[in-house]
């Protein structure tokens, strides 16, 4: 019997892949803050999400990033539940040394989900400043035994309009050290500011939640380069597509961020995608990339990073990996990593 045991033991570890058997090298802990939004009179909200840690040193404080998905997105935008090795933005971060957050956003996902019409850019920018505070404090939520770490540095990486709302924080309430803006300009296409005014804005004054876009296939030609997409991803895409309050709707076409984004004193990245039909890199020949860097008037230091062959929704096109090894190296250079040891590192 011991024999047969032993050969079926044999069996199923020559069967098991070798990236089933390699120690995971991210560790991820569920979170959630509570926040209050400006438009609500003071009522407390949930926001949750999940914490990614690398998992060879879990209790590493020196920085963090929270990461802001897009209209329709959940935290699920960051952490794609198909071929995680590629198509996760967190965990490419927190297998490199620096802790990453992803949230859903209230109205999204596990989050609270109050009116849509007090979902405004401004009030999730006002909730996000609350939830940079909780990080540096430590006055946040976990599940025991784990105990919340207070961050000695925030950085906030949106995308579309999360960057928006991670613009509006790091401009009005400070605190951010580092800004990843990825997927958003103050130059939108001429096609997404006809969609958005006779489609998305008239669907969003009739019902608090709306489907950005209108219709799937809409949607999806936002959102993708279909010759450099995967069609599972795609369609998981797709499936999971949450519908977005209509207050981010009707407060984001105005893009107050170009109001105060010349605030802004922390290192800016800006990630656009090479076929983006929203917010491209250029347009009419016009180098939107390289004008919006310089709207950043404050900060010193600022880059801009293309992502070739990529539509929109870059993070979950076939060369995601390269462009998270690209971020990783910008955020190297600017912010502490944790190094890959089991023992503590505070500050």
């Amino acid at each position: 019997m011991r024999i047969l045991v032993l050969l079926f033991s044999l069996v199923l570890l020559i069967a098991t892949p070798a990236s089933a058997l390699a120690a995971p090298s991210v560790a991820v802990r569920p979170v959630s803050f509570t926040v209050t939004n400006p438009l609500e009179l003071g009522a407390l909200r949930t926001v949750r999400g999940s914490l990614y840690l690398p998992a060879k040193n879990t209790q590493c404080r020196k920085s963090v990033m929270l990461l802001i998905p897009g209209l329709s997105y959940g935290a699920w935008a960051w952490d794609f539940p198909f071929e995680p090795d590629t198509y996760s933005v967190a965990r490419a971060l927190a297998s490199q040394g620096f802790p990453a957050i992803a949230i859903d956003k209230l109205g999204y996902g596990a989050s609270d989900h109050p009116n849509g019409y007090t979902l405004t850019v401004e009030s999730y920018a006002a909730m996000t400043s609350q939830i940079v505070t909780q990080l540096r404090t430590g006055l946040y939520q976990t599940p025991l035994p784990s105990l919340p770490m207070a961050f000695s540095r925030v950085g906030l990486m949106g995308h579309s309009a999360g960057t928006e709302i991670a613009e509006l924080t790091a401009a009005l309430f400070g605190g951010v050290d580092v800004l990843i803006a990825t997927g958003y300009t103050h130059v939108p296409t001429p096609r997404i500011l006809t969609d958005f005014t006779t489609g998305d804005s008239v669907r969003a004054a009739l019902s608090d939640h709306v489907y950005f876009g209108g219709t799937v296939e809409q949607r999806t030609e936002y959102m993708y380069n279909l010759s450099h997409a995967d069609p599972s991803v795609v369609a998981v895409d797709t499936a999971m597509a949450e519908l977005t309050p209509s207050g981010e709707i009707l407060t984001i076409s105005s893009q107050p961020s170009r109001l105060v984004m010349g605030l802004i004193t922390a290192p800016v990245l800006l990630v656009l995608a090479e076929h983006d039909l929203l917010f491209p890199p250029a347009l009419l020949g016009v180098p939107v990339g390289e004008l919006e860097l310089a709207l950043f008037a404050l900060s010193a230091d600022k880059a801009l990073h293309v992502v070739p062959d990529a539509g929109h929704s870059f993070m979950l096109h076939t060369n995601a990996p390269e462009t998270n090894a690209a971020i990783v190296d910008w955020l190297s250079e600017r912010v502490p990593a944790c190094q890959a040891s089991g023992l503590p590192q505070l500050f």
